[in-house]
């Protein structure tokens, strides 16, 4: 009786190794460009927050009659409100790395000092501390920030697919990235004149808010507006004569 020849194992042609290799690279652009929307998605979605956060920081400040200031946290990620009622002024020429080191030495000291003085006063009773009644230069307030505690503007954690770029301001001599960055909102209707940049975690794609000082708009722009840091500009860009 004849023998059955058992069939030989067949080997991929070309052209079905090229046809698997196109769905793989389609399933793999298509993965990317999922991934690149739902950033944009998110990286929109928080510049509007942002906006209109600004936005009601600048009229709240002029209803309450208290310093407002949007709190940006670039190292956590992280924004949110806070206000002060006491007098607030900025302080005299621009803003550096090295004002904001000095500035946080001396508010170091100064809690130092507070806190040597009431356990002075708290072991040995005010009335023996000759201290307490000599004379003192005068030393302005220093103004205390505290979170609003509103919903409307509780603290905004971002998705992990959104940083912080950075802020830029007239005070700042160079825009801010690192630590923490602040927008002033004052009682008699005006906020300082910034440019806040949001980005996707590779920095490919931004968005950038233009805040207005005199009105408290905000303008929402998809991409990259770099802040003039030499000319002072309206919020459409114009050089405004100095």
């Amino acid at each position: 009786m004849p023998s059955r020849k058992l069939p030989q194992d067949r080997g991929f042609t070309l052209i079905e190794v090229m046809i698997a290799m196109t769905l793989v690279a389609l399933m793999v652009v298509t993965t990317v460009m999922g991934v690149r929307s739902l950033a944009k998605s998110d990286l929109r979605s928080t510049a509007s927050r942002m906006a209109g956060t600004i936005r009601y920081l600048f009229d709240r400040a002029s209803t309450t009659g208290k310093v407002h200031r949007l709190v940006l946290d670039f190292d956590n990620g992280k924004f949110w409100a806070e206000s002060s009622g006491d007098a607030f002024v900025f302080a005299a020429g621009k803003e550096t790395e090295e004002t904001r080191q000095k500035d946080a030495e001396k508010l170091a000291k100064e809690e130092e000092a507070k806190r040597e003085a009431e356990e002075k006063e708290k072991f040995f009773g005010s009335s023996v501390i000759p201290s307490r009644y000599m004379p003192k230069p005068f030393v302005p307030t220093r103004a205390k920030f505290q979170a609003t505690g509103e919903m409307v503007v509780r603290p905004v954690t971002l998705k992990s697919s959104v940083i912080l770029a950075d802020i830029y301001s007239p005070r700042l001599l160079a825009p801010l990235d690192s630590g923490k960055g602040y927008l002033y909102f004052f009682p008699l209707g005006m906020t300082e004149a910034a440019v806040i940049h949001l980005a996707d975690k590779k920095r490919e794609s931004f968005y950038s808010l233009l805040v207005h000082p005199l009105t408290g708009r905000v303008l929402v722009k998809s991409g990259l507006v770099e802040a003039n840091t030499t000319e002072q500009v309206d919020d459409t860009g114009k050089v405004v004569a100095q």
